[in-house]
């Protein structure tokens, strides 16, 4: 009974925790390096870190929506992250840093195409847009723009391991409190 109570916990707290949220903001902000590979477990293709009060007045500034920096497409073109053993994007927040431009997006599995996001999505200059695709399994996202000009994300959100760990081993404790419950009473028979 008590692996049981232990293990409903387990599922509840890992219910509670279940997205990360990258936002840029322990990287120096320093807008001509680029963001490393491995950081914060991914590979960032094409993208760095820009501090929020670089172009006051920008979609930079606009679309910091954490404290301090922002990631952005480094030369105006397409961005790939990807994870070797795959990820769950959620989604974040995007903005442009000059223009009015539309992103869209395509996610990769093994090199397969497994999704591409429905229609484009229109950011500007002012307000940050959510954009929430809720994709599993891939391991390469790649995020084209229309103008050929920088855009800022933010908020980059994703499945945090610790919280799937959470669930898989609440899960495993209560079959191992079924199984103990089923030979106790078969035993008992």
């Amino acid at each position: 009974m008590k692996n049981l109570v232990f293990s409903l916990s387990l599922l509840l707290a890992s219910a509670g925790a279940s997205a990360g949220v990258i936002g840029f903001d322990d990287l120096p902000g320093i807008e001509t390096e680029p963001i490393a590979n491995g950081y914060a477990g991914f590979d960032w293709n094409g993208l760095g870190a820009i501090r929020a009060d670089a172009y006051p007045g920008s979609g930079y500034a606009a679309g910091t929506v954490s404290f301090a920096n922002a990631a952005f497409n480094l030369d105006g073109g397409t961005a790939a992250i990807s994870r070797a053993g795959g990820f769950d994007f959620v989604g974040a927040f995007f903005t442009s840093a000059w223009l009015e431009q539309e992103l869209a997006f395509e996610g990769w599995r093994d090199g397969v195409l497994v999704y591409a996001s429905p229609a484009s999505y229109v950011i500007d200059t002012a307000t940050p847009l959510w954009i929430g695709l809720d994709w599993s399994g891939i391991d390469t996202l790649l995020i084209y723009n229309s103008s050929g000009t920088q855009w800022a994300m933010d908020e980059f959100t994703v499945p945090e391991p610790a919280s799937l760990s959470l669930l898989g081993a609440s899960l495993a404790g209560m079959a191992l409190s079924r199984r103990r419950r089923l030979r106790a009473g078969a035993a008992a028979a």
